[in-house]
């Protein structure tokens, strides 16, 4: 997913992503699973044909036609195609950007994934969420007339332009960062069908929305619930509440997982050791961290740390099979659904 992918079977698809950019997106027709993997980028997947269906940490995610997944970083995630048909795929390295206390809020709010429904989702909100994808996509590909980027036959590829225009990736980078912004805005929407704890959710978001920015600075230090709460001038257990309608998660689980994500973002670094992230993640010990990452995961942080996709590119990923490695274009070689192994 990273260079140019030349993938052979009984379809093929040829992606080329655009040079000088941290972007990358592609129509992805091909029938075939991705195994388990993560990347520092965020990731959108649109179904425009054919459903999806994604595990994000462990947590499932059946994606119709029409819904938006939104991958936070870091995040392991696996992806089943049930049936041929297209999908829209949109990566945007968020490394340099993550560092914001609102970005990084919001992707908590957000994590592992937000699955937005096209059926569940009112429909003026999703027109503008579906609207920023679309911006994005012209921005991308061009241009072209619809039927150059979506009714090509199946074996077809979907090939972008080499370059984006002048300061089209910065025009880009601002209208993702304005998608964040609307669904962080709108996050009761998408966490929980009862219209009551929606309302709640709303009338205690703005301070709730301060507490998070405060767990978002001291995370890495001792936090207690009794804590945070009276620093929010809440009583304890009128806080653990609202915490949880607001988030979808006790305090104590979003503050470990937390620090799990923070962590999964330093296993990018090589330099750094498990015990160094564990202290900088702002567990105990060791032995709690790696209890802690295997539980949330499934895998415990060394292992993680191979999984990742910018250091072990999937061409190199055992759970492939057959790949052929010349230049910078992967032959992948794979079986697909009904072949015989």
């Amino acid at each position: 997913m990273r260079s140019q992918l030349v993938l052979t079977a009984s379809a093929k698809e040829t992606v080329n992503h655009k040079i000088n950019t941290s972007l990358r997106m592609f129509i992805n027709r091909l029938h075939a699973d991705f195994p388990p993997h993560w990347h520092t980028d965020i990731e959108i997947i649109l179904p425009k044909e054919a459903p999806y269906k994604v595990i994000c940490a462990n947590q499932s995610y059946d994606v119709e036609i029409g819904d938006i997944l939104l991958i936070c970083p870091a995040v392991l995630h696996e992806i089943f195609s049930p049936r041929p048909g297209s999908r829209v795929y949109i990566q945007a390295d968020f490394s340099g950007i993550v560092t914001l206390k609102e970005i990084e809020k919001a992707f908590r709010l957000m994590s592992p994934a937000l699955h937005i429904r096209k059926k569940t989702c009112p429909t003026e909100l999703y027109e503008r969420i579906y609207e920023h994808i679309d911006r994005i996509m012209r921005l991308y590909f061009g241009y072209a007339p619809e039927t150059c980027m979506e009714d090509a036959p199946e074996d077809e590829s979907i090939i972008s332009f080499t370059e984006l225009e002048p300061y089209g990736e910065l025009e880009i980078y601002s209208i993702l960062m304005q998608l964040i912004a609307l669904c962080g805005r709108n996050i009761s929407f998408f966490q929980g069908p009862d219209p009551s704890a929606v309302t709640s959710s709303f009338k205690n978001s703005i301070p709730l929305s301060r507490v998070c920015g405060y767990i978002s600075e001291h995370f890495t230090e001792e936090l207690t619930l009794e804590g945070v709460s009276a620093h929010a001038g809440f009583s304890k257990y009128h806080f653990e509440r609202i915490f949880r309608e607001y988030t979808g998660v006790t305090f104590y689980q979003y503050l470990q997982e937390m620090r799990i994500h923070y962590a999964q973002t330093l296993l990018s670094n090589p330099e750094l050791t498990v015990t160094d992230i564990s202290g900088q993640a702002g567990f105990a010990s060791c032995a709690a961290f790696t209890r802690a990452f295997k539980k949330s995961t499934g895998y415990p942080p060394s292992q993680y740390r191979m999984l990742n996709e910018e250091k072990h590119p999937l061409n190199a990923n055992p759970h492939f099979a057959a790949y052929d490695y010349s230049g910078q274009v992967y032959a992948v070689t794979g079986r697909f659904k009904g072949e015989e192994k």
